[in-house]
């Protein structure tokens, strides 16, 4: 059986060359990933890059693949998000490229005698054309988004971020070559091989059916119990069983990340119980007893006193915050309240956490650096009690362009905090709806997404194309019940405005008054949309 598998560790300048040519069966499950994954790729291989010794190099992970032994062809039967999102990545340093030696070299990776990965035929269109193809990272997308699919519209995505990235100022040519020899030489894969494509499979499949599916908290309460002392394991297993039931499993799992970070203060890749167990010093005895009852249980109280609201000066930031993401901030909050500050101080703290956070989310940065940035925050909390001097909370140049710049995108509909940042300016206005959901309140679009030359709006929006650049804007969306919604549909202004007039959400019924619905007053209203959040976030807009 041995004899069939085969396993190396490969380089990238390998695994894009002509030893490999990558196939995904029709079958293979969709490119998920999205901006925040594959920023998170760049910003940690560029980090170990900045790092490297000479000795370590950066692991990518794991392929399961079926491959006859000295033929190129190979089935990705697993690995599909690492190949798909590194073809994109050496797709877009290739545009930006200028020295022709250096061009084609990194056209090499994606191309030789054929592509070196070959997508399923309902992407592989749209890959060679915006991906693959010398040049096609320069297109820009001016189609109709709603004509892709959700694995088109990431790949689409996750292009445009890496080279919005990479044609930065933090990107200079000498980084960009430097980082392409790195991605070549001293970045691996392990490839598991198998010849025949049913066997890599059922592997595959034996893997993850027989694999303990243990909750996060499970497996991490299992491996740090192991390691405490029998006689102290009765009380620690009451310590934390109390801890759970106040906060649930989902967020000790995360608190346990929390405690790790406010240990280390850096990012770690390693599983969290082992580096709680090796920063707690679990070797020693009652060290494990002593964790648990003096850094678990105080922080799941005060998390649990965070998530309840029971302080009213920061209960509308916590909350809000929640929205946007539930865990980034948390470590940051569990410093501030260590020890008591002044209550104006305190407000103030939370005041601009909730706007650094959310101006993060709505910028596009990804998970690495929103991570990097809470933890530089934490050693501004260490030095200092006056909120005003803590630089990593003031909003940069960079993140307000950033963020007001997909505040103003054409495609504002699509980015996933689109339904909470609709929430928000509701709640500035007077009235929370609470959450976006299909059963309770759903996105509007005022404007229809489909064209049609008998709905009614061709005066103002003649064509798709038109219908295209305005209909997913910001200021084209509003808020409605299921019923109301299916009521509008595409109906023409004059009867979707008396639709809107009669909503119970403020956002839509400030539009009755409205006379004419155009692409001026679209672009005019994104504008008032946007002065909202920037009023309470006081910024500029």
């Amino acid at each position: 059986m041995h004899e069939r598998i085969s396993v190396s560790v490969v380089t990238l300048g390998t695994l894009f060359s002509e030893a490999y040519q990558f196939k995904l069966p029709y079958f293979q499950r969709a490119y998920a990933w999205q901006t925040a994954e594959i920023g998170r790729l760049l910003t940690d291989i560029v980090a170990a890059m900045l790092r490297d010794d000479g000795q370590r190099g950066y692991f990518l992970g794991k392929l399961s693949v079926a491959k006859k032994k000295g033929e190129p062809e190979t089935a990705l039967v697993d690995g599909h998000q690492r190949v798909m999102s590194l073809t994109i990545l050496f797709a877009v340093l290739r545009d930006l490229e200028s020295d022709p030696r250096r061009q084609e070299l990194l056209s090499s990776f994606i191309r030789g005698e054929t592509l070196r990965l070959t997508p399923q035929d309902a992407m592989a269109l749209t890959c060679e054309r915006f991906v693959q193809a010398p040049g096609a990272t320069s297109l820009d997308f001016d189609e109709d988004r709603d004509t892709l699919s959700e694995t088109e519209r990431n790949v689409i995505d996750n292009r445009d971020h890496l080279k919005a990235e990479l044609s930065s100022s933090d990107y200079t040519p000498e980084m960009r070559h430097a980082l392409v020899t790195y991605l070549a030489e001293r970045c691996c894969v392990i490839v598991s091989s198998v010849e025949d494509v049913e066997e890599a499979w059922h592997f595959l499949k034996t893997e993850e059916e027989t694999r303990v599916d243990f909750s996060k908290a499970d497996r991490a309460k299992f491996h740090l119990f192991a390691i405490a002392r029998p006689e102290e394991r009765n009380e620690c297993q009451a310590i934390w069983s109390a801890c759970e039931a106040s906060i649930g499993a989902e967020d000790m799992h995360a608190l346990l990340g929390h405690l790790r970070t406010l240990k280390k203060r850096k990012m770690s890749g390693k599983p969290i119980e082992s580096d709680i167990a090796e920063s707690y010093a679990f070797n020693k005895p009652g060290a494990c007893l002593s964790f648990l009852r003096n850094g678990l249980q105080p922080a799941a109280e005060q998390l649990a006193n965070l998530r309840r609201g029971a302080d009213v000066t920061i209960r509308p930031h916590t909350e809000r915050l929640s929205w946007i993401d539930p865990q980034l901030w948390v470590p940051a909050a569990l410093l501030w309240l260590q020890r008591p500050r002044a209550e104006a101080q305190t407000a103030l703290f939370f005041k601009r956490l909730d706007r650094l956070v959310w101006m993060m989310k709505i910028a596009g940065f990804d998970p690495t650096k929103q991570s990097n940035r809470i933890i530089d925050l934490l050693g501004e909390i260490d030095r200092t009690d006056d909120v005003v001097k803590m630089r990593a909370l003031d909003v940069t140049g960079a993140l307000r362009t950033a963020a007001l710049a997909n505040l103003r995108s054409t495609t504002f509909d699509q980015k996933n905090y689109c339904g909470r940042v609709l929430r928000r300016i509701c709640l500035n206005l007077g009235q929370d709806p609470g959450p976006i959901e299909k059963n309770t309140l759903t996105l509007e679009h005022v404007l229809p997404r489909s064209y049609s030359a008998k709905n009614g709006w061709v005066d103002a929006f003649p064509n798709a194309r038109a219908v295209h650049q305005y209909s997913h804007r910001l200021g084209n969306l509003a808020l409605l019940s299921p019923a109301e919604n299916q009521a509008a549909a595409s109906l023409d202004w004059e009867r979707k405005r008396q639709i809107l007039s009669r909503s119970n959400c403020v956002l839509s019924r400030q539009l009755a008054d409205t006379p004419v619905w155009s692409p001026a007053r679209i672009v005019e209203r994104t504008e008032e949309m946007i002065g909202v959040l920037c009023s309470e976030w006081e910024i500029k807009p």
